[in-house]
């Protein structure tokens, strides 16, 4: 009987496991469905919708609008959908077999101010909407006048200059295709209030003393476009510090120590506009490997680093003295006995 009663209860242990194992295998096969129909959709890929508008846009001159799904190349084709709340007339619905599309609008007999966009993607099949990628909406800026920046040396992020050089000035339209460039162009440089004899695009400048140096360019365009006259003025603007570089770096310390002894370092520094910053390294390749980093910000051209040694050995100490347009390095050897 109790045999009996055992080979009962194996039994339907055995019908449970291979009931369990069955839901198992189907929850398995509806998982790898989910994923192939997910795959197919192109929606395994992480997409989201990121907009590069190149403005402010000048009216009467073609602003590009692009937008990257990131969603890369899975769907045969793409659709965006572009509506402009305020001006519907440059609604447009752009199809393509890329996921990056570029729409280049020109804006006609509309005020200067900010309007929005919302942009709409998804993915086709058979050239049908099969697939959203999201909704974007931005605000941009349509403007009358001209705009650009001013580069110096090339640079349009540079913001601090050197007192001891001669720095080129470019003023710069920014417009799809270079589209004021067939224009006939004036520019009118100020500098620090004073106009300036230069009539060019390009000009060169130096700053004789550290200051906050106010620069700007007003620039005038006139062409034709078609049968159209059109002409366009902007000023450009861009605010330069200039400083005076290091022009040298005194050291003053012992070249001998002890074990344990009281190393001090006096570093001064010459010329040069604040803040600094020095750096002390101090390293040893024998009879053991050492190496020692220091790093300190300081708005005063003196400053001392005191330092212990606890082993044996001649020691390489690098010193470097920097502020924003220039640095300068010295080195010295410590024999430690």
């Amino acid at each position: 009987m109790i045999n009996i009663c055992k080979n009962f209860y194996l039994n339907i242990v055995q019908v449970q496991m291979i009931n369990n194992l069955r839901l198992t295998m189907r929850s398995l096969s509806s998982f790898f469905i989910l994923c192939i129909v997910l795959s197919i959709n192109g929606m395994t890929c992480d997409a989201y919708l990121e907009l590069y508008d190149f403005g402010p846009g000048t009216i009467g001159a073609p602003m590009l609008f692009r937008v990257d799904s990131h969603n890369g190349p899975t769907g045969p084709s793409y659709e965006f959908r572009f509506k402009f709340d305020q001006l519907p007339q440059y609604d447009k619905t752009i199809v393509l077999n890329q996921y990056i599309v570029d729409y280049v609008v020109t804006f006609e007999s509309v005020k200067a101010g900010n309007y929005t966009v919302q942009i709409d993607a998804w993915t086709c099949n058979h050239g049908v909407p099969f697939d959203s990628l999201g909704t974007l909406n931005s605000t941009f800026q349509l403007t009358d006048s001209l705009t650009g920046t001013i580069a110096v040396n090339d640079n349009p992020r540079k913001r601090v200059v050197s007192t001891a050089e001669t720095f080129k000035l470019t003023a710069r339209t920014k417009y799809y295709f270079n589209f004021f460039n067939s224009a006939n162009i004036s520019y009118k440089w100020i500098i620090n209030d004073e106009p300036q004899i230069e009539s060019e695009g390009v000009i060169r400048h130096s700053f004789s003393q550290p200051q906050l140096n106010n620069i700007s360019v007003i620039v005038t365009a006139t062409k034709t476009n078609g049968s159209r006259l059109i002409q366009k003025s902007g000023t450009f603007n861009l605010t330069l510090e200039s400083k005076d570089p290091i022009t040298n770096l005194t050291i003053d310390g012992p070249t001998e120590v002890k074990v344990f002894e009281r190393v001090q370092l006096d570093c001064k520094i010459h010329g040069g506009t604040p803040p600094f910053q020095y750096e002390y390294t101090f390293w040893m390749d024998k009879p053991y490997s050492e190496y020692i980093n220091v790093i300190k910000d300081s708005n005063e051209s003196f400053s001392s680093l005191i330092r212990y040694f606890s082993a044996k050995g001649t020691r390489t100490a690098k010193i470097v003295a920097r502020n924003d347009i220039s640095s300068i390095e010295k080195r010295m050897e410590i024999s430690v006995y």
